[in-house]
């Protein structure tokens, strides 16, 4: 069946994380060690800490990612109570660094324009909360191209549960056979559209792949470059093989 829309996953398929996290988590750090003495080792202890623990207890949740609740527990540990000023700011710190940090990865641009010349609809479909992914997707300079976005947040469970893509196809108006899912998690995002009939490109970008045993975590096609999924859509995507 023809495609009319592509889904993407934003971190790490249309943006590198990892680089402006770790400047904000430096930002962070320092804007903390003007007020309490703290080493880079124990702050960095603390912050993973505290965000494994708000993991434990919001698995599942977009809230789970929400950054101020990693601060407020990191600063519960270093003062022993609660310290609202400190704890706002440091989100801000993060929040600022991370979007001044933030670039396209490569042909995701012109990979984009060239959908919208030819007419695909163009959802995201990300965890996190609604607020954060609207502003990196302004930061990013992309939201004219993006018809939708559907978030964790939004749709009350994450990838892979399957309300994130079909919520995404409700607003979409589409079979999951008229689009492609592409994304660079085999769980979140291959397993999940993979398992309400979404075909799905897997981009590895560099890091190691292996085929996955699992049925709903082998994607119907891998790529490296985003610009690929152009070539795609002009051929039959290939079924996915599934074990028995």
């Amino acid at each position: 069946m023809i495609k009319r829309a592509v889904l993407f996953d934003l971190d790490n398929t249309l943006y590198e994380y990892d680089p402006p996290h770790k400047k904000a988590l430096f930002a962070v750090y320092k804007e903390l060690k003007n007020k309490i003495k703290l080493s880079r080792k124990k702050f960095d202890f603390l912050f993973k800490i505290s965000k494994q623990e708000i993991h434990r207890e919001l698995s599942g949740t977009a809230s789970a990612h929400n950054r101020i609740l990693y601060f407020q527990r990191l600063i519960e540990k270093t003062h022993n109570t609660i310290e609202p000023a400190i704890i706002l700011k440091l989100y801000e710190v993060y929040w600022k660094a991370f979007l001044k940090n933030m670039s396209l990865s490569h042909g995701v641009l012109s990979t984009l324009k060239q959908l919208k010349k030819q007419n695909y609809m163009i959802a995201i479909v990300s965890d996190m909360t609604t607020h954060i992914q609207l502003r990196k997707l302004r930061k990013l300079k992309i939201t004219k191209y993006i018809d939708y976005l559907v978030t964790s947040e939004e749709a009350g469970s994450e990838k892979p549960h399957s309300i994130m893509f079909l919520l995404t196809l409700n607003k979409l108006r589409l079979k999951p056979e008229e689009v492609i899912m592409v994304g660079d998690s085999l769980i979140s995002d291959i397993e999940g559209a993979n398992s309400v009939g979404i075909p799905t490109a897997l981009i590895k970008k560099g890091r190691f792949y292996k085929q996955s045993e699992e049925s709903y975590q082998k994607p119907n096609v891998v790529i490296k470059e985003i610009s690929e999924i152009l070539d795609i859509l002009n051929f039959k995507i290939p079924r996915v093989q599934t074990t028995r």
